[in-house]
């Protein structure tokens, strides 16, 4: 039986986002069981896709490929994310991990996240955790988002936060005052830096708009802000986003088309966080924002300009931006251990009851 002195257990975990930008891991130390645990990140790393990055796009886009290719992709993919593990574990002694892996489809009931767990298994020499989204999908849940009640074991207090993620998609987490898991909610709220990086892409050359530099350069047009904050809301917060979700069409309509580059890019993040900043000030004391758009200044101060409640860093808290979603992974995978499914009905509809457990490699 864990008592109070009991040494804490050490996980790690990794993500690869939608916004293909590269891979996070983080290093967790583990203090209690079950829903009593508390989370202190103690380090974390972050690496590019490496060779795996091309035929990554190429199935995230629809692209056609073969079986050979992906297979190698997907050796590649798992080869790098225990390297990046690695590099965050550093002289840690981990006791179990959690991997996330790259999503190249998510369309509920479907979805498929390329990661071999036996790879980083054995490179780590502990057991590890992955198909974090297969028992809420199999339950009829739309396997999204899967964060929520790791952000209460990793923010929960006794005010009322919004957790929002800017990954390549949006999505917040609302974590009440106090201890009642049952008044946590989460959503996604619409695409974020995946098409923000589309629009850096076919205006810079680049895969992004680093810091928002460019963004910051432009003033907001009011007329290409609202024409895209109708395209964000038009289909309301009814399911969860992914494949197919990501926009892309609103960019070669006139207003974007025909727009200069610092003025689409400073439009864009005013409209994106503007529908943020509107949807997390909901039930909140405070927002806080993490995942890789929180470097994006004009992104952020547009979130904060939607509403009076306060905005920060993740990292105010001792969560650094860059790894509260690979935090997120290594919570999971310890709430799994100890026989607590990750995942809320009433965040991603699935049925309530009994939920098929993560996959785990074990080391034997």
């Amino acid at each position: 039986m864990t008592t109070a002195s009991s040494p804490p257990r050490i996980t790690a975990g990794a993500m690869t986002g939608t916004s293909l930008d590269g891979i996070d891991a983080a290093v967790v130390a583990i203090s209690g069981h079950g829903l009593d645990m508390r989370a202190e990140v103690l380090s974390h790393a972050a690496g590019p896709l490496g060779s795996a990055e091309e035929t990554i796009r190429q199935l995230t886009t629809g692209g056609e490929t073969s079986a050979k290719v992906i297979a190698t992709a997907v050796k590649a993919l798992s080869t790098q994310t225990a390297a990046v593990m690695q590099q965050a574990i550093g002289n840690h002694r981990v006791d179990f991990a959690g991997v996330h892996g790259q999503t190249v489809l998510h369309a509920p009931p479907c979805s498929w996240q390329l990661i071999d767990a036996a790879v980083i298994a054995d490179t780590l020499s502990c057991p590890v955790a992955s198909q974090m989204r297969g028992g809420d999908l199999a339950a009829g849940g739309e396997g999204a988002p899967i964060t929520p009640l790791a952000d209460w074991i990793l923010f929960r207090s006794n005010v009322r936060r919004a957790i929002v993620n800017l990954g390549g998609f949006c999505n917040i987490t609302w974590l009440p005052a106090g201890k009642d898991i049952n008044s946590i909610a989460g959503r996604d709220i619409c695409v974020c830096n995946q098409l923000l990086d589309a629009a850096a892409a076919r205006r810079l050359g680049r895969n992004w708009d680093v810091d928002g530099q460019h963004a910051a350069a432009g003033v907001a047009n009011e007329a290409i802000v609202n024409s895209l904050m109708r395209t964000l809301t038009s289909d309301g917060p009814t399911r969860s986003l992914g494949t197919g979700d990501e926009s892309l069409n609103w960019l070669d309509e006139s207003i974007a088309r025909d727009a200069p580059s610092d003025i689409l890019l400073a439009s864009m993040a005013n409209a994106i966080g503007s529908t943020i900043g509107t949807a997390a000030a909901a039930n909140a004391d405070e927002i806080i924002v993490a995942g890789g758009g929180a470097h994006h200044r004009p992104l952020v101060a547009a979130i904060a300009s939607a509403t009076d409640v306060p905005v920060r860093p993740s990292s105010d808290l001792g969560i650094p931006i860059e790894a509260r979603e690979a935090a997120c992974i290594a919570v999971l995978a310890a709430l799994d251990r100890d026989g607590i499914r990750g995942t809320l009905p009433a965040v991603t509809g699935r049925r309530d009851g009994p939920m098929i457990s993560m996959q785990w490699c074990q080391p034997i």
